[in-house]
């Protein structure tokens, strides 16, 4: 293909959009617009490569697929083996067994997969990740592994049929983006048939070339040529500006720079400002080495996150950014640009060098996921006992799903909510393991039950119920007021667990000395306050558990007086965070005289 300065400086921009969205720059909110410019490209890029050796009678999947690999795999590697030692030394058990899924999923072309899979409500913040931006490189590989064969069944049929086929698996690709963008975001973000389309718009750019590489051809004159370029130009900066990227995005929205990079790829003939501008040459040099500056970035800002008590600042972040500027330069000339080339690096060396560094590193991530990330690094057999500081634990109520109550010897607990309600229920258990409880668990109850309504299964249970302990992580409603008013009427005690949060990290635990973790402390996040205050103005004293009592400051204990974590993931308890916030917050509610009530001799 004839090579084009301009594409490198398209190259540069999407890179560097990417890069300062991540560090939280100001005024690049739709930063990540950048990785659909990328798609575009390599969809453009790959068709015209295919199409370009088919018509020369060059082509070949084998040798296809043995360039993407060539291209792609050695600096992936590099980036992913100089992560290992710093996961290994910085990272808590949750965040290392998540770690350790990345390393395989990225060298099966599935991190966004496993992303997709993994995403929710206990997943680990994408920010604490150090590969999560090889999601896109796995919906590119995948793209990589089908669309050459669907495209040489097309282009059997010729180059109309070829061009007739993109378009409508273009379409189809939108339409699924449309439907999962309304219910399943995280779907339509992750996985490949609702980012099709934007390689597609690429691949079609390609197929209405006339010859592989060049510009469409000269359907507009030169002054129509460079306003088109220019506006797509203006379209992809103004995304980068405006649009925002804290939460999905439209697929419609996304089209405004995808339709703009395609018009560059299209218009931008040499002589146009839009192709003048994006060849200066620093735009070119940083296109040239964006792959491996997409890989670094991630990684460095991650790793700055986990080693940090409080979050980097974005100046720390800048300079971040500039590191992985020069790591970058480094992995495209020692790394990328001779692994690329046989006659630089010959696969009687390529493979073996390759295999086992990537066989070590899916061995290394099966003994990270297979033993929940190391945990014997920080703790000993006797604070892991029972899964005592393992996620799972805030999951074991889950199985308290009878239908009705049938002990009336004991107390009837009904536990409403999510997985707070179970971390407010384990908090009584852990506190009260004498009291007479007979405990039923019903989840997903996020509303009010005055004001929705919940089902047969839930009126029957709440029938029975003499206690209620109810906990979202969500901000209370003001119809909260309306359940207690009828609950208290209705002769049964209620409680409503408080806002909990564990600072934006606890990795840092790490790197203290086992006698140097007693009651170590973070910062309670702004919005976390803020949730608090809310339940307290909603909930009368005397039927809230308020577990931000324990702040001191600003500051909330994230390990006990035996520097045992109270926390697996920054918002639930582990068993010993049940213990300890039980021990100190509990009795100064009213539950405890429900308990007292209920135990032998209290």
């Amino acid at each position: 293909m004839t090579y084009r300065p301009e594409i490198d400086g398209l190259r540069a921009i999407a890179v560097l959009s990417v890069i300062l969205f991540h560090a939280g720059v100001a005024g690049v909110a739709g930063g990540l617009v950048g990785v659909d410019v990328f798609l575009v490209i390599s969809g453009y890029l790959i068709t015209g490569i295919i199409v370009g050796q088919r018509a020369a009678g060059t082509f070949s999947l084998r040798s296809f697929w043995a360039r993407r690999v060539r291209r792609i795999l050695p600096a992936t590697l590099v980036v992913m083996l100089a992560c290992i030692p710093f996961a290994l030394a910085w990272m808590m058990p949750d965040e290392l067994e998540g770690f350790g899924q990345s390393l395989v999923a990225t060298l099966l072309s599935g991190n966004n997969v496993l992303l997709y899979l993994s995403s929710g409500y206990f997943d680990t913040a994408s920010e604490f990740k150090p590969l999560m931006h090889t999601w896109s490189l796995g919906v590119e590989e995948q793209f990589y592994l089908v669309f050459p064969l669907v495209l040489l069944v097309l282009l059997a049929r010729g180059r109309r049929w070829a061009g007739a086929g993109v378009v409508a698996l273009g379409l189809a690709s939108i339409g699924v983006a449309v439907w999962l963008g309304g219910t399943d975001p995280d779907a339509g973000f992750y996985l490949l048939p609702a980012r099709a389309w934007e390689l597609l718009v690429g691949a079609g750019l390609a197929l209405g070339s006339a010859r592989p590489g060049l510009p469409a051809p000269r359907l507009l004159g030169a002054r129509a040529r460079g306003v088109a370029a220019g506006a797509g130009l203006l379209a992809i900066l103004a995304s980068i500006v405006l649009v925002d990227g804290s939460s999905a995005v439209s697929p419609l929205v996304l089209a405004v720079p995808v339709l703009g990079t395609a018009l560059v790829i299209a218009f931008a003939h040499e002589g146009t400002l839009a192709a003048r501008v994006l060849s200066q040459r620093w735009l070119v040099v940083i296109g040239l080495i964006s792959f491996s500056a997409y890989l670094w970035h991630q990684p460095l800002f991650a790793f700055a996150r986990v080693w940090s008590v409080e979050s980097p600042t974005v100046g720390v972040f800048l300079a971040l950014s500039v590191a992985a500027l020069v790591l970058a330069w480094l992995t495209w000339r020692f790394v990328e640009t001779p692994f690329r080339r046989p006659d630089a690096v010959r696969t009687r060396v390529f493979v073996p060098v390759v295999a086992s560094s990537a066989a070590f590193a899916v061995g290394l991530g099966l003994v990270l996921h297979s033993t929940g990330g190391l945990p014997g690094r920080i703790y000993g057999p006797d604070v892991l006992a029972d899964g005592a500081t393992d996620v799972t634990y805030v999951q074991r109520l889950i199985e308290n799903d009878a239908e009705r109550f049938v002990d009336d010897d004991r107390l009837n607990v009904f536990v409403v909510g999510n997985s707070f309600s179970r971390d407010l229920a384990n908090s009584v258990l852990e506190t009260y393991p004498d009291a007479r409880l007979e405990i039923i668990h019903q989840p997903g109850v996020l509303g009010c039950f005055t004001t929705e309504p919940m089902g047969d299964l839930f009126d029957r249970r709440y029938a029975e119920a003499e206690l209620i302990l109810y906990a979202t992580d969500r901000e209370y409603p003001a119809c909260v007021r309306d359940d207690l008013a009828r609950a208290v009427a209705d002769g049964k005690d209620i409680f409503y667990g408080g806002a909990k949060n564990f600072g934006d990290n606890a990795n840092w635990i790490t790197r203290q000395a086992p006698d140097d973790r007693a009651l170590l402390t973070n910062r309670v996040p702004d919005r976390i306050v803020e949730m608090d205050a809310v339940a307290r103005d909603l909930i009368p004293a005397d039927h809230l558990v308020p577990w931000l009592d324990l702040a001191d400051d600003g500051r909330i204990p994230i390990t006990d007086e035996e520097g045992r974590i109270l926390s697996p993931d920054r918002i639930h308890f582990t068993r010993y965070g049940a213990v300890y916030f039980g021990a100190h917050i509990l009795p100064g509610t009213g539950l405890d005289a429900v308990m007292r009530s209920v135990t032998d001799g209290g």
